[in-house]
């Protein structure tokens, strides 16, 4: 997997030649960002994930900015990251957002019907301010869910591609001594 990753990776000295990469080079091209460790790759895949739980805004690269922000100043693996917040796309906003209002609504102890019942009669623009609230919470929530549920998902999906790859070393190991005996 680590050689695929540095595949389909940006090569650096081309990176550092983009001129509206320049001013960012020093803190954007530090060897930490670009590493493939367990470490790194499970903290970027986490908040990756946490960041994909953002409200999509259609203006605003938001979730770009914040992987940006979050990538360069914790210093994670930033392939990982911006690939890891495509979790939230076109397809997945709409069940993405209703899960975030619904979890919030429910935290919030909201009863959704009459907001439902509002959307029907009046249409999505009066009644969209009451739900704000519990959007931010449900995705803050769900966020944070999403992002301890990949953290320990990478955390032993790594760990147990190596103990794959060390049992089959010595299986091979194994099989080599046996055959010069």
């Amino acid at each position: 997997m680590r050689r695929w990753l540095k595949r389909i990776t940006p090569q650096r000295d081309l990176l550092e030649k983009r001129w509206f990469l320049r001013p960012f080079a020093k803190t954007l091209l530090d060897p930490c960002c670009w590493t493939f460790n367990r470490n790194s790759v499970a903290r970027a895949f986490a908040v990756g994930l946490f960041i994909a739980f953002i409200p999509p805004t259609p203006l605003l690269p938001l979730h770009f900015i914040c992987c940006a922000i979050f990538g360069v100043a914790l210093r994670l693996n930033l392939p990982i990251l911006f690939a890891t917040v495509f979790v939230s796309n076109p397809f997945t906003w709409v069940p993405q957002i209703m899960a975030s209002i619904w979890v919030g609504a429910k935290l919030l102890g909201l009863d959704l019907a009459p907001l439902i019942h509002g959307f029907k009669q009046q249409g999505f623009g009066p009644e969209m301010h009451a739900l704000w609230g519990p959007l931010l919470l449900g995705a803050l929530v769900l966020g944070a869910i999403a992002a301890g549920v990949g953290y320990m998902l990478a955390q032993g999906l790594w760990r147990a591609r190596i103990l794959y790859l060390l049992r089959r070393r010595r299986l091979q190991s194994s099989c080599k001594s046996s055959t010069f005996d």
